[in-house]
């Protein structure tokens, strides 16, 4: 990996700007504001209806995508708007009977909750596991709160707060074997981490792609396997619902697979254009060697900052249980909130969450602008 040259695309760096703040939202590459700007001057004033060509790039993305995860179906990818729109199409296509449960968690973030918590109305019942002391859902704990009645798992990829990164091969194992739908939400991790939707047995995988994916905002994307899928039913319904839309004249059309008709009508274009342009680039460079970078720089800041006495820190430390986020404390009259703030005049982004300070570096950030955070910080 060059990464002199992958930071002149990122015009941020060359301006003295230290962000390392990918787990809130991303900057985009000059990649993707130039095929951006492109499908602007299009529409602005060149062949402004391009259909054919927006098309065959649309389904290049889902290409892509399913690249990215591991799986060759790619009409199995649904294009969203948000992580909540994809879980709540979960949520809402399945049939669910009262006393039915699902096993979620309390350190989730709400958008692997609310989705869920609309089920009460019809008696679901939610279970919410504690983590370990380490900060950790492992899959002993997800394994021993399953009962006759649990319907679905659903967890983070990794966790947003203390960077958590889930056993999720284990867990799918566990969900198999025992009926369940396993459901991830991969915001914190996809863009940072290696997953295979086959591999890990995950029947529907939710993700934005305006964090690690380093993409537009209002762009994301739903996979179903082909089981859950067919044991959906839809929750929303439009023109491109169905087969053969264009033939506009015949309203009695058989439905598309679920997995194929949630995306009603006109397409967030602008948002897939900037995705493909992102996703290209990423697996170009090689998801494997953006991991390497990513955990060189999470186990970097975690060794600092295991070192220091004034600081607490919530990120569990082994390699395999944490991703992108490393999060922690320091202790002392200066908030976390105060200290980000502070950042802000020196030209650092970081973020603040829950009175904890959170870091998030990504590929093409170095070591030493980690030092200078963590000298500014402390």
């Amino acid at each position: 990996m060059n990464k002199t040259e992958i930071r002149t695309i990122f015009p941020h760096t060359s301006k003295e700007h230290i962000y390392l703040n990918h787990a809130a939202i991303s900057p985009m590459s000059d990649r993707v504001k130039h095929a951006i700007e492109q499908f602007l001057a299009d529409r602005n004033s060149g062949n402004i209806d391009n259909f054919e060509k927006w098309m065959e790039l649309t389904q290049e993305t889902r290409d892509l995508i399913s690249e990215l995860i591991g799986t060759q179906n790619s009409d199995h990818i649904t294009f969203m708007g948000n992580t909540s729109d994809a879980l709540s199409a979960v949520a809402k296509g399945i049939d669910w009977n009262k006393g039915d449960e699902i096993i979620l968690n309390t350190m989730e973030f709400p958008s692997n909750i609310q989705p869920f918590r609309i089920l009460e109305n019809l008696g679901v019942k939610m279970v919410y596991l504690e983590p370990d002391e380490a900060g950790r859902i492992t899959p002993e704990i997800i394994e021993n709160a399953i009962t006759s009645k649990t319907k679905m798992v659903s967890i983070s990829f990794v966790q947003y707060l203390n960077g958590f990164r889930a056993d999720l091969k284990s867990i799918g194992e566990i969900c198999k074997a025992n009926g369940i739908y396993f459901v991830v939400d991969g915001i914190q991790g996809l863009g940072a981490m290696p997953l295979s939707v086959q591999d890990c047995n995950i029947d529907a995988l939710a993700s934005g792609c305006h964090k690690w994916l380093m993409s537009p905002m209002g762009i994301s994307f739903l996979y179903l396997s082909e089981k859950l899928s067919n044991n959906m039913k839809p929750y929303k319904t439009g023109w491109l619902s169905v087969e053969e839309p264009w033939e506009m004249s015949e309203f009695n059309k058989a439905w598309l697979p679920v997995s194929q008709h949630l995306e009603t009508g006109t397409y967030n274009l602008l948002g897939i254009v900037g995705l493909h342009a992102s996703l290209k680039y990423l697996l170009e460079i090689g998801i494997e060697a953006v991991q390497f970078e990513i955990l060189k720089h999470s186990n970097f800041l975690i060794s600092k900052l295991s070192n220091k006495e004034d600081v607490v820190l919530l990120t569990p430390n082994s390699p395999h249980e944490h991703a992108g986020i490393v999060t922690f404390k320091r202790k002392g009259e200066k908030s976390a909130e105060k200290i980000v703030n502070d950042l802000i005049s020196r030209k650092i982004t970081i973020s603040a969450r829950k009175g904890f300070i959170r870091i998030s570096p990504h590929y093409y950030n170095t070591e030493e602008e980690l030092q200078t955070a963590l000298e500014a910080i402390f």
